[in-house]
């Protein structure tokens, strides 16, 4: 199989596309032949070393977590899944893989992709979306419960159709480049909008993707006894106990049953981000290097060839 491969940590330029031979699943794996891959941001970040503390990698190592493809081969344990099925998954960011022709990973972390979602849209869902979910379980706000979600990116696009999608709520997004969100079915606010205080004062339920300045203006307006998950940036426990709050920091563990559901629901909501740049694994090694470095803009998207 041909994959992408670095062997040091970035900036040092180490990324090569290499042939190595087929992975041979264990009783417990699948052996994917992958469709599409996407990277995340945590994949520029684990190529820089800055994730070391929680993913220390071990070189040789094939970037990429998130893909969908179609299994060519599977464990003699593993009896929820067939060769020939079509799968989306997230392998552990330590182990990587996706940026390949061919991915083994353990069972439980896919899912089947229905008919008819394409494989570069079901390999943009499993961090972002899944982690917004995640988040979105954490908070268990109801139906009909206001929610605020901070920030413009994936996690916050897919944070608000998501909640579209469980129930009729009030949902507020707080942020800049609002332009990025419009059209999603929630309320846009400006971090300086005199209205944020009285929104806060009817909010009990905050998912903050994108800490900073709007995970300030939050706290500066905030009531005692709201619950705010986090994903980028934790909220200090002073912090928390000073103002009475519920906080919690929201940790990304794959879940097959959340992909399983952010597929389905993909069918119907445009859950992947937008702005998807497609590339071949041929042309990987500049696209990560751009990529890792901040100079690539968009969602990097490696789409495997057909012929």
């Amino acid at each position: 199989m041909k994959a992408l491969q670095v062997v040091n940590y970035q900036p040092a330029s180490s990324a090569q596309l290499v042939t190595l031979p087929d992975p041979t699943p264990g009783e417990n794996d699948v052996l994917v032949r992958v469709q599409a891959a996407a990277f995340n941001p945590l994949d520029a970040k684990l190529s820089q070393g800055v994730m070391q503390a929680f993913f220390p990698l071990t070189f040789p190592y094939i970037p990429g977590t998130d893909f969908a493809g179609e299994i060519i081969a599977v464990g003699g344990k593993v009896k929820n899944f067939a060769i020939g099925d079509t799968v989306l998954g997230r392998a552990d960011p330590t182990a990587g893989g996706a940026m390949a022709d061919i991915i083994c990973l353990d069972h439980t972390l896919i899912a089947l992709c229905p008919s008819g979602l394409a494989p570069a849209t079901a390999a943009c869902l499993p961090t972002p979306a899944g982690v917004a979910q995640l988040a979105l379980n954490t908070l268990n706000s109801g139906p009909n419960t206001p929610l605020l979600i901070t920030g413009t990116g994936a996690v916050a696009r897919a944070a608000i159709l998501l909640a579209r999608s469980q129930g009729p709520g009030l949902i507020y997004v707080l942020g800049d480049g609002l332009d990025r969100v419009a059209n999603l079915g929630a309320t846009p606010v400006s971090p300086t909008d005199p209205a944020l205080a009285d929104i806060m004062a009817k909010t009990a339920h905050v998912l903050d993707t994108a800490g900073g300045h709007l995970q300030k203006a939050v706290l500066n307006h905030v009531q005692p006894g709201t619950h705010i998950a986090t994903v980028s940036v934790p909220i200090d426990e002073a912090t928390a106990t000073a103002k009475a709050l519920k906080t919690g920091f929201v940790f990304l563990q794959t879940d097959p049953a959340i992909l399983a559901n952010l597929a389905n629901t993909a069918l119907a909501s445009p859950l992947a981000v937008p702005n998807i740049t497609t590339f071949a694994l041929a042309d990987s090694i500049a696209v990560f290097n751009d990529f890792a470095n901040g100079t690539l803009k968009g969602k990097p998207v490696m789409v495997a060839s057909t012929s």
